[in-house]
């Protein structure tokens, strides 16, 4: 006699379906019958079957090799199809989307070790000192000139001609404001420009000891002899393992360096060091 194997509920012979369950009947409850149900490779039919029985109470799974397509073949009960495909859908996304998020991280981390860390930019003390005294020049001019037609206005020296709605002391009040911040600023600027011009100074002197150091200690053929040791490496690719080296050699001797004082630094000396020779 058939039996539904979901129910349990026995039925006379002829009949192939459960009336409750809607699952094909079997001959013996001890006999359930398990058809193909998905092929691949075993790690991953492992995982699903673990997925399988023990994610999704009640499906029940058996494994088998098919030695001649050397694949492994996952079947499960014709009453637990259904639910298996959708806990399957499920499995295989979940698959997917790791595998997407694995690729993914690892083309960012080869893309950094490839690329070469950000550069700094720099600007000297010189040439910052020269910009801030040339705007205090310009601001002090301007705020001088500026307030001076000002209080001619005010003082009715320069006509003021009215219109509807605009009066003299409101515009006077505003437009000298202004001015005194131009002529504030431009006094700022040339004090900036005053502690540049120090800083300059001994900023090149500490150029021109770190210039000594690096023609004393440093040579091309012995840091290339160890950096690449007979290696073949792209030309491009060898610019930024010297200068990384050489940055760590200078830092190791001149302590508390600005980074980008130092990246300007490597890479004036670098065409002296490396192309000019």
């Amino acid at each position: 006699m058939p039996w539904c194997p979901v129910c349990k509920n026995e039925y006379r012979e002829g009949i192939e379906f459960c009336a409750e369950c809607k699952a094909a009947l079997v001959e013996s409850l001890e006999e359930e019958v398990y058809q193909p149900f998905i092929f691949g490779e075993q790690e991953k039919m492992i995982r699903l079957q673990e997925f399988l029985n023990y994610g999704n109470a009640g499906i029940e799974t058996k494994l088998t090799q098919d030695e001649e397509e050397h694949i492994y073949r996952l079947s499960v009960r014709d009453c637990d199809r259904k639910n298996a495909v959708k806990a399957a859908q499920v499995f295989l996304a979940g698959e997917a989307s790791a595998q997407v998020e694995e690729t993914t991280q690892e083309s960012a981390q080869d893309n950094e070790e490839k690329q070469p860390q950000s550069y700094h930019y720099y600007q000297n003390s010189a040439a910052r000192a020269e910009d801030n005294r040339s705007s205090a020049y310009t601001l002090l001019v301007v705020g001088g000139m500026g307030f001076a037609a000002v209080l001619l206005v005010f003082f009715n020296v320069i006509p003021f001609y009215r219109n509807a709605g605009i009066n003299k002391y409101l515009v006077c009040g505003i437009m000298g404001a202004m001015f005194i911040l131009f002529i504030v600023f431009g006094v700022l600027s040339m004090r900036n420009s005053k502690v540049l011009f120090v800083k300059a100074k001994t900023e090149n002197s500490l150029l021109a000891e770190m210039t000594r150091w690096c023609e004393e200690n440093l040579n091309a053929e012995a840091l290339d002899a160890e950096l690449f040791q007979g290696e073949e490496v792209a030309e491009e690719q060898k610019y930024f393992i010297r200068a990384e080296r050489m940055k760590e050699l200078i830092n190791d001797k001149f302590m508390n360096l600005d980074e980008a004082f130092v990246e300007h630094f490597v890479d004036e000396y670098y065409q002296e060091l490396f192309e000019n020779t």
